[in-house]
């Protein structure tokens, strides 16, 4: 993976997330906002922008596959035997995280970096309990709510469809995707620049991670794909901080993590928007049970919004679109709970 003495993924990986960063701070991005919006009845901008970089992913992500630049078979979206289960269980477990948290991981980060006390404090219980889930405490009860393995119809949604050719669907999906953008009113802010702009360089930022990640593999090597997440990228990079002597070194995932810091921060100070705050009491409890419920849910799902909700689903998995539907389920659960007690 290395040209030279250049380790072309990790710094690309880093890249890509400064950018990203930078994107998330500027555009408001968000995937909580966006689903609240929608669930309130509210203007549906911010959902656009969602679906807008869900599209440009897909697009790109397809392109690259069809020219034989990126293989996604290996990637974990495309299994066959997932524990369907604890799937939809972490789906709705992430959803209402996200919605308690005040946003998912990446929006955590975004916040954090801007000087919101509650938000890093969140992520960090959201890094510390993702590796509690996985070889801690909390083990045992993934294991639990995991349930058995099940073989899936079909992996993919050209698969699903009996064969159907993958730019049929991905021609489908992207004219679905286009009504709902166009179809706009005309006072909605969709209608400006800015959530369109940031939708789009989400989707494209995305997409390039796919290629960026094994980049420089020579022809031995048998890469395996990776794109822009905040799951198990952010446990590497509380590894690599805290436990470098015993090999735990920096990697794509944890580096554009560690990159949508530094770009977040430096977007942030450039537009005199990083201001230190603190919540109240409450606040902060329900902070830090949204990141607790993410964290477990987001292994449950092998994922968070952008990297099942974004990622995962350009690759056409039906896993994806499977924990996608659990996540907004246990979103609009989460808000209307939320709404009552407000």
């Amino acid at each position: 993976m290395e040209t030279g003495s250049v380790n072309l993924p990790l710094w690309g990986g880093l890249g890509l997330g400064v950018l990203l960063g930078v994107v998330l701070q500027r555009s408001g991005f968000c995937a909580r906002a966006a689903l609240a919006d929608a669930f309130d009845g509210k203007d549906k901008g911010r959902l656009r922008a969602f679906v807008l970089a869900m599209a440009v992913t897909l697009l790109g992500t397809q392109l690259l596959a069809g020219y034989g630049l990126v293989n996604l078979s290996g990637t974990p979206y495309l299994r066959a035997g997932v524990p369907l289960l604890g799937l939809l269980i972490g789906g709705a477990l992430f959803g209402a995280g996200m919605m308690l948290a005040g946003g998912c991981p990446s929006r955590l980060i975004v916040r954090a970096a801007q000087g919101q006390g509650a938000a890093l404090l969140s992520w960090l219980v959201f890094v510390l309990a993702i590796m509690a889930s996985l070889e801690g405490v909390l083990a045992p009860v993934r294991e639990m709510l995991s349930g058995p393995t099940v073989q899936l119809p079909a992996v993919s949604l050209p698969a699903l469809f009996g064969g159907v050719p993958a730019w049929a669907v991905t021609s489908g999906m992207l004219v679905l995707m286009g009504l709902f953008l166009f179809t706009a009113p005309k006072g909605s802010a969709w209608r400006g620049w800015r959530l369109p702009l940031g939708g789009t360089l989400v989707g494209l930022l995305v997409a390039t991670s796919w290629y960026v990640s094994v980049a420089g593999a020579d022809e031995f090597e048998t890469p395996v794909a990776s794109s822009l997440a905040f799951v198990a990228p952010a446990q590497d990079f509380l590894r690599y901080l805290t436990m470098t002597r015993l090999g735990f070194g920096l990697k794509f995932g944890a580096a554009s993590v560690l990159g949508v810091f530094i770009g977040t921060y430096a977007s942030a100070l450039l537009a005199r928007q990083f201001t230190w705050t603190m919540p109240s009491g409450p606040q902060m409890l329900r902070n830090l049970a949204g990141g607790l419920m993410m964290a477990l849910g987001g292994i449950l799902a092998m994922g968070c919004t952008i990297g099942q909700g974004i990622a995962g689903f350009a690759t056409l998995s039906v896993s994806s679109l499977l924990a996608m539907v659990a996540m907004v389920l246990g979103a609009w659960l989460a808000h209307r709970v939320l709404t009552r007690v407000s």
